[in-house]
């Protein structure tokens, strides 16, 4: 059972589109979850021109599973391909976070994705308010569920930058609607957005969007080592001339 979730954005030149799927799905996200303590993930996508946007989440039984040495060797010794990989990334945001709100049941194949920068006295509060409304979207059907997390700010990564810094005085607030489409999603997005900014008053919003989901990954799928998840050579060469 996860108490916490690793939430992450990025932006990826369309142009590389079928590479990046191949790669994130055959080797990225299966080597992470061969870390103790990381219990499933799920892709998710919008493509767009000139860079697609994704969504990538981790269940984690809590944070400290993101210390442990299998994930700290993920990101300092990576793949050749996960290397060259990484300099095409763009606008990354990272924030593990401690789930704080939850409700609902199943899994949708659209998602809203939300991240907002309030003000730390008051974020627990302000995101009980918001949970509120989010429950009775959920009880009239509008909605599949929600999750709502807290996360301290500015949380450093060895891989990437973060696109945005925010006061230190603030938490990081990811807000989690699940759908049965994207087509719902975006019919009640509007009204999602709105309650959130009136509910968690944001300093801003670090990022906003509906995305389609891509693949959805147990952790009983997942190898126990990093080792048994190289894919396989007629994969990798389908790519090797663009690198």
């Amino acid at each position: 059972m996860s108490s916490a979730f690793l939430a992450l954005w990025n932006d990826f030149p369309a142009t590389l589109t079928d590479e990046y799927e191949a790669w994130h799905s055959h080797e990225h996200v299966p080597e992470r979850l061969t870390t103790p303590g990381m219990g499933w993930a799920r892709r998710y996508g919008t493509f767009v021109r000139p860079d697609n946007r994704y969504f990538t989440l981790y269940g984690l039984e809590d944070l400290k599973v993101l210390e442990q040495p299998a994930y700290l060797d993920l990101i300092r010794r990576p793949t050749d391909w996960s290397f060259s990989m990484r300099r095409h990334f763009l606008n990354v945001l990272r924030i593990p976070a401690i789930d704080f709100a939850s409700q609902g049941r199943g899994l949708g194949g659209g998602l809203i994705a939300l991240a907002y920068s309030v003000e730390k006295s008051a974020a627990h509060t302000r995101s009980a308010t918001l949970a509120g409304v989010l429950q009775r979207l959920t009880l009239s059907g509008h909605i599949l569920g929600f999750r709502i997390g807290l996360a301290e700010p500015n949380q450093p990564y060895e891989v990437f930058q973060q696109a945005d810094v925010t006061n230190s005085n603030t938490l990081n607030v990811v807000v989690l609607i699940e759908g049965t489409t994207r087509e719902m999603l975006e019919d009640v997005y509007e009204h999602v957005a709105e309650a959130s900014t009136h509910a968690l008053r944001p300093q801003c919003c670090l990022r906003s969007g509906v995305f389609n989901l891509l693949v959805s990954y147990q952790g009983t799928e997942s190898a126990s080592a990093r080792e048994a998840v190289a894919v396989s050579r007629t994969m990798r060469w389908r790519f090797a001339s663009s690198n």
